[in-house]
């Protein structure tokens, strides 16, 4: 006699689910467990897992779903135009292909268990299905179809990667499919797959990187400043062979000025630091000036105003040795702004003796 309460969760699983196509399949399946003919449950209960998956991977997205096939099949020449073009001919390289996308919520053996069972209740055997299998596979057909299709998830840390190393910037429109519980996981392997390697191919995973960030809580971007904190230093003291200390500041997702944040109070200081030592070494460069420039617009009032000052200590120097341009009255224009007002002549001198010599 079959289980009372599976016969509960079945019509209340038909009743909840969006898709027509899965609700239509899973009640055909229910009626013929109801009525002992469980090769057609079976036959059923596979349609409406298939059909439920078909509308997942199209919410993930043909780009990804084509991605996952050549990557699981790369010696086919024809990709699919779209994911139904696999079903029914080829549920196996289906079946495959979604857990390529990780986005499956069974094991891809227990799915390739039931398409086998299920081939075989679609035809004269010398095993027909009993009651014992129609139940084991419409358990496993609730498990999949349960999950209303909007809401699939990537469940990987790893899929980001390797896709946006494929398909550059894009991957960022999959960013919020992956599961909560993985994307502190793919925050850090975004991180330390863009900070340990170099090429263009990489540079996809910057867009990528912001986006992630969004998602994670205040908590678990904490763990990871910890270690953007760690990569800062590694840079400055040269021992990052892919990434410059500039490279890594542009990566981070800094907090607003007016907010108060340790981490990035930190990560300010070490770069001031090394502008300064640069300053005062005589190999501050048009390009430093130009980071930490950049630099201040991140930065609270009080890095701020190191900034100017070191820039200024550096424009100084460039004008007693002769060595500027017509740029630098820009600059010293701009420095006199964000300059205290007894300041004010010092800029006045500067200005004069560029446009003296210039």
């Amino acid at each position: 006699m079959p289980d009372p309460a599976l016969l509960h969760r079945i019509e209340i699983v038909i009743q909840s689910l969006h898709e027509p196509d899965v609700r239509c399949y899973l009640d055909e399946a229910f009626k013929c467990f109801t009525t002992e003919a469980y090769a057609a449950a079976i036959v059923m209960a596979w349609s409406a897992t298939i059909a439920h998956l078909v509308h997942e991977a199209n919410k993930i997205g043909l780009e990804v779903f084509q991605y996952a096939f050549s990557k699981e099949y790369p010696e086919r020449k024809k990709i699919p135009g779209k994911p139904e073009e696999l079903v029914g001919d080829d549920d196996k390289a289906f079946v495959q292909v979604c857990n390529q996308m990780r986005c499956l919520r069974v094991a891809s053996e227990d799915l390739h268990r039931f398409r086998v069972r299920r081939n075989e209740s679609a035809h004269p055997n010398n095993n027909p299905a009993d009651e014992h299998d129609a139940e084991r596979f419409l358990r496993l057909c609730l498990t999949v179809v349960i999950r209303p299709a909007e809401n699939v998830c990537i469940l990987d840390n790893t899929l980001l990667v390797e896709y946006a190393l494929d398909r550059g910037h894009s991957a960022a429109t999959i960013v919020s499919l992956v599961h909560p519980s993985y994307q502190v996981s793919a925050a850090t392997k975004v991180m330390e797959a863009y900070l340990n390697n170099s090429g263009p191919e990489y540079d996809g995973l910057v867009s990528v990187w912001y986006r992630v960030w969004d998602l994670l809580t205040e908590t678990d971007r904490n763990r990871l400043w910890r270690k953007l904190a760690i990569e800062v230093v590694r840079a400055l003291k040269g021992r990052n062979e892919f990434r410059s200390c500039e490279e890594v500041a542009r990566f981070i997702v800094w907090p607003a000025p007016s907010q108060k944040h340790l981490y990035r109070d930190f990560i300010a200081r070490q770069y001031i630091h090394e502008l300064k030592r640069k300053v005062q070494d005589g190999i501050f460069s048009s390009e430093d000036k130009e980071f930490a420039l950049w630099l201040y617009n991140k930065l609270p009032e009080g890095f701020q105003r190191q900034v100017v000052h070191l820039c200024t200590r550096w424009l100084v120097d460039r004008v007693k040795r002769g060595d500027f341009n017509g740029a630098d009255l820009d600059f010293n224009a701009w420095l006199k702004g964000q300059s205290a007002p007894d300041q004010q002549t010092r800029f006045q001198v500067i200005r004069d003796a560029i446009v003296r010599r210039y």
